[in-house]
């Protein structure tokens, strides 16, 4: 080889071994750089004309693995959803407290048990009334209260998907503009640009928010999509529609999906919905808490509310305070005075006076369609609510006032006297199961925001009784929260109860059946159990009632929760807890005018209400729950025992799926990582590589010397 030759490749030399360190030096400074993939240099000889002539850079490359980088997008994925949820379970365990706890469900129902305990022994004592009445109050306002942090919940998550969906945006974007500048890279050469490494962290993040895959192009771009193929970054790059909201009917609005041309910042194609399409990452935690597990926790809280009010309303009303009220007001039924009464069996409306004697009695017979007054030849009413109020009007006389306004029933008594009402213990009055004061709930110890009483007693062939103009509005959601079936059904002032119900069914198409029945509840059958139905809105209103139709029949899975809402005990009460129903009517056949009727010490109403506590109540399905019976403490404590359940097996799922990340970012540090020993190694062979071609040179330049001088 001539001395040009071996000047020419110590030259080369220099050269390759100086980028080296430059590349080495680049890995050390970059040692705690997030995201950072370390370079290596990869070199390869040059030869001119079969001849070797030195050495040269064929590739500075990033080290990366694919199956380590795609393991870890999709352990970032599931390790953010259950974050996500684990973070939300520890609020609602924090709200609901543990078993035991003062604030606790089941330590109220107790201490409802233990006031009425009280109040056996001493029920017109003003104090253990007021400490019953404390009871109910303090169990309603727990109710209700976690009714509305639950919500509140849900209305946190509901912000937070926002929030996330405008961070993704800004990485999709931003992953979208980094191609560009990765495809000009790859055509130049320049495989070790830093814009893979802010490409790679900017999926990383959004890998969070929104699980995705990507794949490499042979342009050096990444497709991006969801976990089951949805389109967020390729040709065009996509953008998150959600702006947050109150949820309608218990549902929220989807995230809209649509793609933009970069070339004109203008739409391509229409729009989707996202919500079903995201696998894992915080957005789907977000979306399974707000929509599944608060939604059914809610649920829970309400059938809970409904089954309490229920139980010791049907007590209350079977009961009587000492002395009894002057007037009972009942709630907001739905029905209209032009409703048939369709009750059955046998009730006695008596009027007292404030010694609890007997002034008056009106025995009714609603099977024979008649009443007594005092025992007198029965005489007819009408067939209609209407008729049957006009009726026991006339029938009090001068002791008292019956009236029926806009779905509620009130009776009053005159005189200083009072009202107190008893089914027959034989044949007792029935309208859908319900007894006649239960029903109308003259004499409720609970209110609920729609009725507890969904058994409405109405056929199919009752008047509808609707306002024209109004429409029910429903969705039934699938389990991945897509939209399976969405309806609107128009509600016109000529169509019966039946109509309604079979308008329903005809524009739900069978993915839900609607039947009305014997008792007059309306059932909802999903064709897939898994999926959920709601009222997105609904504005009819029967009559001067208001009540919609879904109200009035529990229509949707909403309903469930909204009887938690706003749970609180009767107002009239709270007012006079000496009209605390801790006694019990005693009359018979054989009662007259001027017999005890009411006694002074009468516990026998405040054990019955007791006694609710102990006794098996049947609940409806409800939030994940099947219909079932047990006491009320049962189902609270299912309760606790369910989200205790729900975030035990959240919590293991965050544990394994971080421990899954932490294992991914650890093979993968190892393998993309800088390790500072390694690269002191380098340096040194390059830093004696390049000596070594410094050596040569100056060997070259001594013999071009020595070769000068001579003669």
């Amino acid at each position: 080889m001539s001395l040009s030759g071996i000047m020419s490749s110590a030259l080369s030399a220099l050269q390759t071994n100086t980028e080296a360190l430059r590349v080495t030096s680049n890995n050390i400074a970059n040692l705690n750089t997030t995201g950072y993939a370390r370079r290596v240099v990869n070199e390869q000889t040059q030869s001119y004309g079969g001849q070797l002539g030195g050495v040269d850079i064929a590739t500075v490359e990033r080290v990366i693995d694919q199956y380590l980088g795609k393991e870890t997008l999709s352990a970032t994925g599931t390790s953010s959803q259950y974050d996500t949820q684990a973070s939300m379970y520890g609020q609602l365990n924090g709200i609901l407290g543990a078993p035991g706890d003062d604030t606790a469900l089941t330590t109220q129902l107790t201490d409802v048990s233990t006031a009425l305990g009280q109040a056996v022994l001493a029920p017109t004592d003003s104090a253990t009334q007021l400490g019953a009445l404390s009871s109910f109050q303090s169990l309603a306002t727990q109710i209700s209260s976690l009714a509305g942090q639950i919500q509140g919940l849900r209305s946190q998550a509901d912000q937070q998907i926002a929030s996330a969906a405008s961070q993704a945006n800004t990485l999709i974007k931003q992953i979208y503009q980094l191609n560009a500048q990765a495809r000009q890279d790859t055509i130049s050469g320049n495989t070790d640009s830093a814009t893979f490494d802010q490409r790679d962290q900017a999926v990383a993040s959004l890998a969070a928010i929104v699980g995705i895959r990507t794949q490499t192009q042979p342009d050096g771009s990444i497709n991006v999509t969801t976990d089951d193929g949805t389109s967020l970054v390729g040709t065009t790059y996509g953008q998150l529609s959600y702006s947050g909201g109150s949820a309608t009917g218990g549902t929220y609005p989807p995230i809209m999906l649509t793609n933009i041309d970069p070339s004109t910042g203008k739409t391509v194609g229409n729009a989707q919905a996202l919500d079903s399409h995201i696998g894992s990452g915080q957005i789907r935690g977000l979306l399974d808490m707000r929509d599944k597990d608060l939604a059914d926790a809610s649920e829970q809280l309400g059938e809970l509310a409904r089954s309490t009010a229920a139980a010791y309303n049907a007590q209350h009303n079977a009961n009587t305070a000492f002395p009894p009220p002057a007037t009972l007001d009942g709630r907001d039924t739905g029905l209209l005075s032009s409703d048939a009464l369709n009750f059955t069996g046998k009730t006695t409306i008596a009027v007292t006076d404030s010694s609890g004697n007997l002034v008056s009695r009106v025995d009714v017979d609603f099977d024979a369609g008649t009443m007594s007054v005092d025992g007198a030849a029965p005489a007819s009413f009408g067939a209609t609510v209407g008729g049957f109020t006009s009726a026991l009007n006339s029938a009090l006389g001068s002791n008292g006032t019956a009236s029926f306004t806009d779905g509620q029933l009130s009776i009053s008594a005159t005189g200083g006297n009072g009202v107190a009402i008893a089914d027959d213990a034989t044949t007792p009055a029935s309208r859908g199961g319900s007894g006649f004061s239960q029903f109308f709930g003259l004499n409720d110890l609970f209110r609920t925001a729609t009725p507890s009483i969904l058994s409405t007693g109405l056929s199919a062939g009752d008047a509808g009784g609707f306002a024209a103009g109004g429409e029910i509005d429903l969705a039934l959601k699938g389990p991945d929260g897509a939209i399976v079936k969405q309806a609107q059904v128009p509600v016109t002032s000529s169509m019966t109860i039946g109509d309604v119900i079979g308008a329903l069914n005809a524009q739900m198409g069978g993915t839900v059946s609607f039947a009305l029945n014997a008792d007059g509840s309306l059932s909802e059958t999903p064709a897939n159990p898994a999926n959920d139905l709601t009222v997105t809105s609904d504005s009819t209103a029967r009559g001067g009632t208001g009540m919609s139709f879904s109200a009035l029949f529990g229509l949707g899975d909403q309903q469930a929760a909204n009887f938690a809402t706003g749970f609180t005990v009767n107002p009239s009460i709270v007012s006079s807890p000496q009209t605390l129903a801790f006694a019990q009517l005693d009359i018979d056949s054989t009662t007259v005018a001027g017999d005890s009727v009411v006694g002074h010490g009468d516990s026998s109403g405040a054990l019955a209400l007791q006694n609710v506590g102990n006794n098996a109540q049947n609940f409806m399905a409800a939030g994940g729950f099947s219909a079932r019976s047990g006491t009320l403490g049962d189902y609270a404590a299912s309760i606790y025992q369910d989200i205790a359940l729900a975030s035990q097996t959240a919590t293991s799922n965050q544990t394994a799926q971080d421990d899954r990340l932490q294992e991914a970012q650890s093979r993968q540090s190892s393998v993309s990582g800088v390790s500072l020993d390694e690269e002191l190694t380098n340096m040194q062979t390059y830093q004696q590589a390049y000596s070594a071609s410094a050596r040569v040179l100056t060997v070259v330049q001594q013999l071009y010397t020595t070769l000068l001088q001579i003669q």
